[in-house]
């Protein structure tokens, strides 16, 4: 019983960790310590001239923001019970298995979706009905119009809210316009020195309801929506992703217009999903009272919230 309801567990999770967009987005990290901690530097300014016979100059540590990241216990039971057995219910047996594990993985990647969707609230409740704080490491919402590094040698600030820049208008619902200005504020981000350090936005994330125009926006040949025979200079400069839990968080709101634009490369300092243990299916150490054969499912995580600049992101209305 035990091995053909971990081939059971092994085909279902598989099937869903194919399909998950949460893992492809946040940046995956294993670790065996209860709380993980994280730590910016940011914009060291130590490359410099050198003179003939000079000695190289040492870096100042003027660290950044730090945060501590501590894992949490999430799981259920599948009970087999006698009858099930008894009378061979086998496609019952294997159902329960497999619905089990979809909803592991699935709760997974709602509650990733929901640190985007929430990103404009300091906390929210979450898929687990838990009260989960949303900030980053400078006690501002994920989402933000003057972000701080935490350096004590500068007030610099950035954003990583979207507005349209030709009207000032934040959070703006898609469009080629918005997509531009998204682009052109993650490429001059300065860090506390005031160097420019790009940030290239490469990836487009999208309800399916947006899926469409986000498509036609940045892979038509010509400007969507003109009737000149301009050439769309988005084209091949980013990849759409579709996610469909982006349609609807975590409490029933409707957030099919938020859209949201990271740099592949970089986005893993902002976004973290941090796994002491991976989900598994664990078989009974005893048979109960009532002879159910009682399986488990759990596992270990906590999502990580660090230096938001490569992710951007808008909570537009369509009113």
């Amino acid at each position: 019983m035990t091995d053909d309801l971990q081939e059971v567990y092994n085909e279902a999770a598989k099937s869903e960790i194919a399909q998950l967009v949460g893992f492809k987005v946040f940046k995956v990290i294993e670790t065996s310590r209860r709380t993980y901690d994280w730590l910016a530097i940011h914009g060291l300014n130590v490359i410099k001239s050198v003179a003939q016979g000079a000695d190289l100059e040492v870096a100042a540590s003027d660290q950044g923001n730090t945060a501590t990241y501590t894992q949490a216990r999430k799981g259920g039971i599948v009970a087999i019970t006698k009858d099930m057995r008894m009378f061979d219910l086998y496609d019952e047996i294997q159902s329960l298995v497999k619905n089990a594990t979809q909803d592991a993985f699935e709760k997974i990647d709602q509650s990733l979706a929901d640190v985007l969707l929430f990103g404009w609230s300091s906390s929210f409740s979450d898929v687990y009905g838990d009260t989960e704080t949303n900030t980053t490491p400078d006690a501002q919402t994920l989402f933000y119009t003057a972000h701080t590094f935490g350096v004590s040698t500068s007030s610099a600030t950035y954003r990583n809210q979207i507005r349209l820049i030709s009207t000032g208008t934040e959070n703006p619902k898609i469009s080629r316009d918005a997509i531009v200005d998204m682009s052109v504020d993650a490429a001059t981000y300065k860090d506390p020195e005031g160097m420019v350090r790009p940030y290239r936005v490469d990836k487009l994330l999208v309800a399916p309801s947006k899926f469409d125009i986000a498509r036609r926006i940045v892979y038509s040949d010509g400007v969507q929506g003109t009737p000149n025979v301009d050439s769309n200079p988005l084209k091949g400069t980013m990849e759409v992703i579709q996610w469909e839990r982006l349609q609807t968080r975590t409490g029933g709101t409707d957030t099919s217009a938020y859209w949201f634009g990271y740099d592949s490369k970089k986005v893993g300092d902002a976004l973290k999903c941090i796994f002491a243990e991976r989900p598994s299916l664990d078989a009974p150490d005893q048979v109960y009272k009532n002879k159910n054969w009682e399986y488990s499912i759990d596992f270990y995580y906590t999502i990580g919230r660090g230096h938001p600049a490569s992710v951007r992101g808008s909570n537009a209305s369509e009113a």
